[in-house]
C-alpha cells in the first residue's frame, strides 16, 4: 500500500513537471469526472474480490447494458429503458452465478467465457456500427452537467455508493477465509484455483 502512494505521488510530481496544468482544479475536476464510471465498477468489484472470486465479465456486461438501454430509450420513456439495463445486468449475474455456483466452473474460466457472450450480443445487436443519442439535456445532465457550475454531477452517485464499500472492506467477517486470517496467499487464487482437497 505504502509502495502504491509512493509510486501515486511520484507519478503525480512527473505529471506536474510535463504538464504546468495537471495539478489545476479545472484538471482535477475532470479527472474526477471521467474516473467516476471506473470507480462504481471498482466499488461493486470489492466485494466480490474480498469474497475471493472474480469477474472478468464487469465491463463487458456493462457494455451490453448500455445497449440494451440505447435500444430501449428509442421507443420507451428513459425509466423503462433503465429498468431493461438493470435487469439485463441482473440475468448476466445470474448466468455467472449458476456457472461458478451450480456447475462448478472456476469464476475465472466463467466469467471470460461470459465475457466473449456479453460482448458478442452487444456487438451483434449494435452491427459494431449503431450508435444512440438524441437523449433529453436532463438525461444527459446526469453524466455530463456541473452542480454550482463546478461539481461533475456523478460524484454525489459516487458518494453515496462508496461509504458502503468502504464498511465491506473494513468489516471482513463475511470474506473469505484466506482474507479474514490475513494469509499471504490470495484467497481469490484459492476459489477460482481450487484444491484437490476442496
Amino acid at each position: 500500500m505504502r509502495l502504491l502512494l509512493v509510486a501515486i505521488v511520484c507519478e503525480m510530481a512527473l505529471f506536474s513537471a510535463v504538464a504546468p496544468h495537471f495539478l489545476s482544479a479545472g484538471n482535477f475536476i475532470e479527472v474526477a469526472r471521467f474516473s467516476v464510471e471506473l470507480g462504481l465498477v471498482a466499488v461493486a468489484m470489492t466485494p466480490v474480490i474480498v469474497t475471493g472470486g472474480i469477474d472478468l465479465s464487469v465491463g463487458a456486461m456493462m457494455g451490453l447494458a448500455a445497449v440494451v438501454f440505447g435500444v430501449a430509450a428509442t421507443t420507451a420513456p428513459i425509466p423503462v429503458a433503465a429498468l431493461f439495463a438493470l435487469l439485463v445486468g441482473v440475468a448476466g449475474g445470474i448466468v455467472n452465478a449458476c456457472a461458478v455456483a451450480w456447475l462448478g466452473i472456476p469464476a475465472l474460466v466463467a466469467t471470460l467465457a461470459t465475457m466473449s457472450l456479453f460482448r458478442g450480443v452487444a456487438e451483434g445487436v449494435t452491427e459494431g456500427a449503431i450508435s444512440y443519442s438524441g437523449f433529453s439535456p436532463g438525461f444527459l445532465f446526469l453524466g455530463q452537467g456541473y452542480l454550482a457550475g463546478a461539481i461533475p454531477s456523478q460524484l454525489p452517485c459516487f458518494s453515496l455508493r462508496w461509504p458502503g464499500s468502504v464498511c465491506c472492506s473494513i468489516d471482513r467477517s463475511w470474506a473469505a477465509p484466506g482474507m479474514r486470517s490475513g494469509s499471504r496467499r490470495p484467497a481469490r487464487v484459492m476459489r477460482v484455483f481450487p484444491s484437490g482437497s476442496e
